[in-house]
């Protein structure tokens, strides 16, 4: 009796750690930020993250954002629920739910909506670290032509180092004059990825022969993006030549101001235009500020 009630006890010692074991490593594994990509539709793939933390009690809390959707940002989940690698997350505010099995490295399951059940695997995700080439390869100025139905605007990013490791930067468009701060700025394996919130916009490129071939998409519009390039180089802003006398040159000399009325796709439009006629080049640079609608 005491031999077997020795192993007995041996034996329920090891399935206790055992299981003690297989709970602590599940707690590592789910623990952080998990990425994933949403097939939509055919054509659009949607970025989701789930990150988990762990509270004092045991059970989960998990935030849901979409890098690539601004309205899917820090979305608390109303529920986590795990049991034995199976892991259910309820989004109230988007009648959704995520249900998954956790194993070898992957959380792989379903995204629920009404009407709709998608298939989403999930890896563990970490933001790639920028290394020193990498930063100064990206520092600079990019400029590029995009071609839009309306017509072509010039691209002109500015990219810098943000002293904490990571790159900032902002848009510049001169046919507009506005300047819009870039947020997630990403560069990995030759691949660039900056947002721009204010305008739901995205710039993916991958850096070929000194150049960003790359796609820009407003919204996940147009699905196939829109081509830009950008080349390394200071944006240098288009010249007018203007052919005239001296002297009647210089009764325009200076700057003028006025505005552009316009009448845009969602309503009429003024633009502030400023004129500087330069007696130095003898030929005006043209300016237009900002937008306003």
């Amino acid at each position: 009796m005491r031999i077997r009630t020795g192993l007995f006890t041996v034996l329920a010692t090891l399935v206790i750690a055992g299981l003690s074991m297989a709970q602590s490593a599940l707690a590592q594994e789910l623990t952080g930020t998990w990425q994933g990509k949403l097939q939509v539709d055919p054509k659009t793939a949607m970025t989701i993250q789930f990150v988990f933390a762990k509270k004092p009690d045991g059970s989960y809390s998990a935030v849901l954002n979409s890098p690539d959707n601004d309205a899917i940002k820090n979305m608390a989940a109303d529920s986590v629920a795990v049991k034995a690698g199976a892991v259910t997350v309820k989004v109230a505010a988007l009648s959704g739910e995520f249900d998954g099995n956790l194993g070898a490295g992957s959380l792989s399951g379903q995204w629920k909506q009404p009407g709709s059940t998608l298939p989403l695997a999930l890896t563990p995700y970490q933001k790639p670290v920028m290394s020193k080439a990498s930063v100064d390869t990206l520092t600079g100025t990019w400029t590029g032509p995009l071609t839009t139905p309306g017509g072509t605007l010039t691209f002109v990013a500015k990219l810098q180092p943000d002293g904490k490791g990571d790159m900032q930067g902002s848009l510049f468009v001169p046919e507009q004059g506005v300047t819009l701060p870039m947020q997630s700025v990403e560069f990995a394996d030759g691949k660039l990825t900056f947002k721009i919130a204010p305008v739901n916009g995205t710039f993916e490129g991958t850096l070929t022969n000194g150049a960003f071939n790359g796609l820009w998409r407003q919204g996940g519009q147009p699905p196939a993006g829109l081509p830009v390039v950008l080349k390394k180089g200071e944006y240098v802003a288009k010249v007018v030549v203007l052919k005239m006398p001296t002297d009647a040159f210089g009764k325009v000399a200076g700057t003028w101001n006025g505005d552009l009325h316009a009448t845009g796709p969602q309503g009429p439009v003024t633009i502030p235009v400023i004129l500087r006629f330069d007696k130095k080049y003898l030929h005006p640079r043209t300016e237009c500020r900002h937008l306003n609608r």
